[in-house]
């Protein structure tokens, strides 16, 4: 039998996907499909990787928890893949965490979003 992924969201990043979800009305189909590609790529029990390497990103780990960035492709937005939002979150064992998201239509810095989802993993684990 296989361990479901539990998925929890920041309050963080529920007021930033509101934001985007303004301009881009597809947003939360594309965190849903994201949703759907972690089950596969970091399932507790048999991981398969379905998320090209290209496109996932580690961006620290320690002994409990590890946080990476990836691209979220928002369908029918008119977006192109480079302006894809790029979104936040840390993986502990059968829990995947949403933390931030960024688009770079907003310029977003990359340091200042990594320190912010750094910031907000404490508050989640």
């Amino acid at each position: 039998m296989t361990e479901e992924l539990s998925f929890l969201r920041h309050d963080g990043i529920e007021k930033e996907i509101a934001a985007l979800e303004r301009r881009f009305h597809t947003v939360r189909d594309g965190l849903a499909r994201f949703e759907l590609l972690c089950r596969k790529q970091f399932d507790p029990v048999s991981p398969q990787q379905v998320i090209a390497p290209a496109k996932l990103h580690r961006v620290h780990q320690n002994d409990i928890w590890t946080l990476w960035k990836a691209e979220l492709v928002v369908p029918n937005s008119g977006l192109r893949p480079n302006q894809w939002p790029r979104l936040w979150f840390a993986v502990k064992g059968g829990i995947v965490a949403f933390l931030c998201v960024g688009s770079h239509v907003d310029n977003y810095d990359n340091n200042n979003m990594d320190r912010l989802a750094l910031a907000r993993v404490g508050d989640v684990f």
